[in-house]
């Protein structure tokens, strides 16, 4: 992680922690203050650069293997024949001067699914240009280089160098983000092992050894010479025969003319130079002769032709034209990219590039049915068909102790690796892997059959099926309570630990392969009653127990263990999982997306380009403390939730997220066209891989299904399309093997165009927003059809056209009257208040109201006047709504803010602090403001902001201060928190005696000793330390208090920089009382209490983790002996922070919402009050030692105290008290 943080610290600025106020927090407008330019601009379906500065950024794939070229925005060229394969370095020469091709003026580089242009301009060439076209081959490992020359004086030359070939594996196989572009330059220490042998016009390479031979090769006369040569990789070479040929010194690289004059050494490279011939095309092959048939000097110029067009049919299987030009050119690379990542070895790779690997639970073979190459879908499944584990059919649990019970022992035979596992390589049951990977390769394989219709394929498939539900049930729902429990099931699995809870994303998924597979076991003579009854029991349970009927979304997970907690903030998986299989209701839908609006962090895409405005993407989550794939900028993550948008009916911020992420990856980051794992906004990785599997994969469907529409159900022979486009577009146009698409708009008429191309014949159901606010005439195919109303339509009336069965659709629907236009729909208000929502010309036929918003109604026919309640937050309400002919539901959003905020200020002079006061309603505050003894009068008109208030220092206590706003008719309680505050030399301290009640010493607090309770099921949990995850189990951080001791030995004190007192012993005993749902521990502690106070300090520490992210994990309860009791509430991460680490904050996908508490760092014994310099000395959020942490609470000094109750909430973690301070 420190190498991320050192890099994060020139872009990000941080905030400090102790000046931001409690409900003001500040939104910087551009991420980490960066504005981003558009590196690539399209021109038809191509990416355009003119003098880009990037070497080695873009590949070219051929033949579906590792293989691949790297090419980029300057021309040089390396191989990648699965390990480095060597470069092709171009240069231009005269006798006076020389300059490699990279160093050229103007150097436009063009690229378009699979090939790259290059035009060079320079004052070498003087008016003369030079043109190069590059391609991978596709019959064998290797590029084909075209080079054209236009009015170049005579005297100029092309300079050719080829060597440094060394078979070196690269970490990430020299992918984006991970390895450096330098892999790829030519150097001279990578040509030292390098044997060259020069023939006419053509020569071989040599290198490292591990040659495969194709059976009955023969060996070249070099190799029948020279027989060492036979068990050693070879590159082949094929050049223009007008070009000459020689080995030369790569010690003499500074320029080609210094390499054309040198001689072979130690370190050989190929070295030529070409006399340009207006008249001619000259080629240049770069190839692995043991992978293909050998080319000559003569087919060259039809060995390119014919790779340019298996390229293009390749990139032509998915096409798409529409006003948008930036979305044109992103699609144009879809198919190409899809093909990337598919194996000769007829199986999808989990990337093209890094990690070009089977793995089959990941999302890449989408691509294969929504781009229609069905073949290879069914090559994929059957492949892993073979993979299947057929037995034992059970196991016993047996958690591993060699990953600290992180997770389950990976042998075959325990409780997982049985009968319905799919391991992880196809073709064979290999040996346990840590995944799940049978979820989401079932679901694609139901998917298959929705896209094909094949009833045979069905029947073969059946077992496996069978096999896999049989096996979900038996590992993952083992108390038959009808929810999943969820083991590394989906790409962000890799630290999801769910301990045996019940996951919504899990049961999800099985309920959707449970109703589907009860849909077709009718169809080939199997019992579907068992599958139908399970996916209505999921369905029952999830609603019941993970839908979050108040805040309107799907809980994350409810715990198995403990008190059984509901983890209220899910990440964007549950979301989009929840709604792409078939979990929601069109409510759900609708306010499940809200919530990722309102909760899950948004990035704007800003540009340099200022008529695209309000582009955006997501992170992943609001998780925190930060790990790997659990709070991350992903595009397939983004793209999938575009897909639930678009699936709930919300088109444009469907269309937004869609294209923000194409400027994010394709036009703003490092390679173009590319389809990347992680994003430029990913704060710890930043930019990551090219065309990676899940985002080809979830970017297939997310073109297909969600911005054109089209649902396939071919095995009930019909499909549906329901246009996502904007409605602005006058036309768009799509074609895959399947199907295609042919909009246009005329004035008032809109025509669909479909033509489909499946095994069979189909029915058509066509699904539209209305445009008008009245339908004059729909027709298909040249007859009058009724159209029928979507009743169930959430934000807009829908309407649907049915057609007969056929293969071709000409369907016509003529408009008429004014643009459709919904009536207001957000409103910013405050609790308690009456208001008023009218409907224009729309009548109200009913309510929805799930979220509890209001308390009475008056409804009239155009509008509605609701009471409502008292909570915070976004709400959504619904109103059935009839207009003409149209029905459909309106959601209504209320802002519900609070009614007064207090907004810090700046210190003002004389020592004292400033507020001011924000009242939200609508009516006047005319009062008193009260905060501890200082009183002032205030007024303050509605909607507006007070005047500065001057609060004296000597009226504040550090921390939490009470601000009472009080009138005739209402009182307003809220709080001012401020750190900075001195305490008034009056201020009576009065320091509690734990020591009587500490059960541990603070740095035990990651010992191996979490063993029990944990769940008797399979699953995945926190390791035996209580830090790290399944993925990092051995993971451990050094709590180290000799500091705090030594700080602490002179008085068994210390004392913080505002003053306040602490007990603490400055010896090496126990030194803090832990509480915590792990037996270790007690659940809670009871500390008796007596006397007044109307303060309470508290010096705590303990652990906090992502899985126990944004929901209470413990509950500091001061209890009065009248019965009455004051809470404070500790909340990961607004005020609980883990004992080694600070919080990264940025303020967007990493946001505390809280200020940071005073930290006091264990192993020096000093406190900061802001980690920003820490980060910025040390380069990493850890805190060497560990730290604890100030908190406190006002209390009601008018009541007699009982006792101080510390209690930990949540599973996983410890929650701990140093120690305790009374204000008397």
């Amino acid at each position: 992680m420190k190498k991320y943080l050192i890099l994060l610290l020139s872009v990000s600025i941080f905030t400090s922690c102790h000046t931001e106020t409690n409900e003001n927090i500040s939104v910087q407008k551009t991420w980490h203050h960066q504005t981003r330019e558009l590196r690539y601009h399209p021109e038809g379906n191509e990416f355009v650069i003119i003098n880009g500065e990037k070497r080695f950024n873009r590949a070219l794939y051929g033949t579906n293997t590792g293989f691949r070229v790297e090419a980029g925005d300057l021309p040089e060229f390396g191989l990648y024949m699965t390990r480095y394969g060597g470069t092709l370095k171009l240069g231009l020469a005269n006798n006076d001067t020389s300059i490699w091709l990279i160093d050229a003026e103007n150097i436009k580089m063009t690229y378009g699914a699979g090939a790259i242009k290059y035009s060079i301009i320079d004052s070498i060439l003087k008016d003369g240009k030079l043109e190069l076209e590059l391609l991978a081959l596709q019959e064998a490992d290797g590029m084909i280089l075209k080079v054209n020359s236009n009015n170049i004086p005579e005297d100029v030359k092309l300079v050719w160098t080829f060597g440094g070939a060394t078979g070196k594996r690269f970490s990430r196989e020299g992918d984006l983000g991970a390895d450096p572009e330098s892999n790829f330059y030519l150097k001279a220490e990578n040509c030292i092992n390098n044997d060259i042998y020069l023939n006419e016009g053509a020569f071989n390479l040599y290198y490292s050894k591990g040659r495969e031979t194709p059976k009955n090769a023969k060996p070249n006369n070099d190799e029948i010479n020279n027989n060492k040569l036979i068990t050693r990789k070879r590159i082949a070479g094929i050049v223009t025969t007008n070009s000459s040929l020689k080995i030369g010194d790569a010690h003499h690289l500074e320029t080609p003319n210094e390499l054309l004059n040198s001689k072979e050494s130690d370190a050989p490279v190929v070295v030529g130079s070409l006399e340009f011939n207006h008249s001619t095309e000259n080629y240049f092959m770069l190839y692995n002769p043991d992978t293909g048939v050998p080319a000559t000097h003569k087919s060259m110029q039809s060995l390119y032709t014919k790779t340019d067009k298996i390229r293009e049919k390749i990139a032509n299987k998915f096409w798409m034209n529409t006003p948008d030009k930036y979305l044109n050119a992103a699609g144009a690379q879809l198919a190409t990219a899809a093909d990337a990542i598919w194996d000769n070895e007829s199986y999808f790779m989990h990337g093209a590039v890094a990690w070009r690997m089977p793995l089959p639970g990941w999302r890449g073979a989408y691509a294969a049915d929504w781009l229609g190459n069905h073949d290879r879908a069914k090559a994929h499944f059957r492949g892993y068909f073979a993979a299947q584990y057929t037995d034992p059919k059970s196991g016993p649990v047996v958690a591993d102790p060699k990953t600290h019970l992180s997770r389950n022992k990976e042998e075959k035979g325990t409780s997982i690796f049985t009968s319905g596992y799919i391991s992880r390589n196809p073709n064979k049951q290999s040996k346990p892997h840590h995944y799940d990977m049978n979820l989401v390769f079932i679901n694609q394989l139901l998917w298959h059959f929705k896209w094909t219709g094949d009833t045979d394929f069905l029947k073969e498939s059946w077992p496996v099926i069978e096999r896999h539900l049989e096996w979900e049930k038996r590992n993952f729902d083992p108390d038959n309570d009808g929810l999943y429990n969820a083991y590394a099931a989906i790409w962000a699995s890799d630290a999801l630990q769910y301990s045996g809870g019940a996951v919504t994303h899990a049961s999800a998924y099985n309920y959707s392969a449970n109703k589907q597979a009860a849909e077709l076991a009718k169809l080939i003579d199997e019992n579907p009653a068992p599958y139908q009854k399970e996916a209505e029991k999921i369905l029952k349970a999830i609603n019941k127990r993970l839908w979050l009927e108040n805040k309107g979304t799907y809980a994350e997970y409810q715990d198995l263990l403990g008190k059984k907690l509901v983890h209220p903030t899910p990440a964007l998986w549950t979301i989009y999982h929840a709604i792409d299989e078939g979990i929601s209701n069109p409510f759900q839908a609708y306010q499940a997306t809200k919530y990722v609006d309102n909760n899950i962090p948004h990035i704007p895409v800003y540009t340099n380009d200022k008529t695209q405005e309000n582009l955006y993407t997501l992170s992943t989550s609001n998780w925190m403390p930060y790990t790997w794939s659990i709070n991350n900028v992903a595009m397939a993550e983004v793209l999938h939730t575009a897909l639930a948008y678009w699936k709930s009916g919300r088109n444009n911020e469907a269309f937004k997220l869609m294209k923000g992420t194409m400027y994010d990856y394709m036009y703003m980051g490092s390679s173009p066209g590319n389809f990347g794992q992680l994003s430029h906004f990913d704060a710890f990785r930043g930019e990551l891989y090219r065309d990676f599997a899940d985002p080809v994969g979830v970017a297939s469907r997310a073109f297909v299904e969600g911005l054109f529409g089209v649902k396939a159900d071919i095995i009930n022979k019909k499909i549906e399309i329901t246009p996502g486009w904007p409605k602005d577009w006058q036309f768009a146009i799509m074609k895959t093997q399947d199907i295609g698409i042919d909009y246009k708009q005329n004035k008032n008429t809109d025509v669909y165009n479909i033509t489909t191309n499946f095994k069979t014949d189909i029915s058509l159901e066509l699904i539209l927003k209305v445009r008008r606010e009245k339908i004059e005439n729909v027709s298909v195919n040249g007859k009058k059809v009724e159209w029928q109303n979507k009743e169930d339509a959430v934000g807009q009336p829908q309407i649907l056209i049915k057609t007969p069965i056929d293969s071709i659709f000409d369907i016509q629907i003529t408009w008429s009257g004014a643009d459709f236009s919904s009536p207001k729909s957000k409103y910013t208000v405050t609790p308690d208040e009456i208001i008023k929502i009218p409907f224009n010309k729309a009548k109200i036929v009913n309510l929805f109201n799930p979220q509890d918003v209001f308390s009475t109604i008056e409804k009239h026919t155009n509008d509605i006047q609701l009471k409502l309640k008292s909570s915070t937050g976004n709400k959504t309400l619904f109103v059935q709504l009839e207009q003409g002919k149209y029905k459909w539901w309106q959601p209504i959003q209320l802002n519900i803010i609070s009614a007064i905020q207090i907004i810090k200020k700046e210190k003002g002079i004389e020592n004292d602090f400033q507020i001011a006061v924000k009242n939200n309603t609508h009516k006047l505050i005319n009062g008193t403001i009260e905060i501890n003894q200082y009183q002032e009068k205030i007024n303050i008109n509605n909607n507006s902001l007070s005047k500065n208030i001057k609060i004296p220092n000597n009226n504040l206590l550090p921390g939490t201060n009470l601000v009472n706003i009080k009138t005739k008719d209402i009182q307003y309680q809220k709080t001012y928190l401020n750190w900075n505050v001195k305490p008034n030399t009056n201020t009576v301290f009065e320091t509690i005696n734990l020591k009587n009640y500490y059960n541990d010493r603070i740095v035990n607090i990651f010992e191996e000793q979490y063993f029990s309770p944990r769940s008797p099921y399979p699953t995945l949990s926190i390791p035996v330390q209580g830090i790290g995850d399944w993925c990092s189990y051995k993971e451990h951080e050094e709590i180290d208090d000799s500091g705090l001791m030594t700080k602490a030995r002179k008085d068994n004190q210390i004392v913080s920089p505002q003053g306040i007192p602490f007990n603490i012993l400055g010896e090496p005993t126990d030194n803090i009382i832990f509480t915590s749902q792990w037996d270790n521990y007690p659940e809670s502690v009871n500390i008796p209490l007596q006397g007044k106070a109307k303060h309470v300090y508290l010096l705590m520490a303990g652990s906090a983790h992502h899985m126990q992210t944004r929901m209470i994990n413990g509950i500091v309860t001061v209890n009065y002996i009248d019965g009455s009791s004051d809470k404070l509430e500790l909340i990961s991460p607004e005020n609980w922070w883990p004992i080694e680490q600070d919080y990264y904050q940025d303020d967007f996908a990493f946001d505390t919402g809280k200020p940071q508490p005073p930290r006091l760092y264990l192993k020096t014994g000093e406190w900061h009050m802001d980690s920003y310099e820490v980060l910025k000395k040390n380069g990493t959020n850890k805190i060497e030692g560990g730290a604890a942490q100030l908190l406190d609470l006002p209390l009601n000094n008018q009541k007699e105290l009982k006792s101080l109750i510390l209690e930990t909430y949540s599973n996983d973690l410890v929650v701990g008290l140093m120690g305790a301070t009374l204000v008397r």
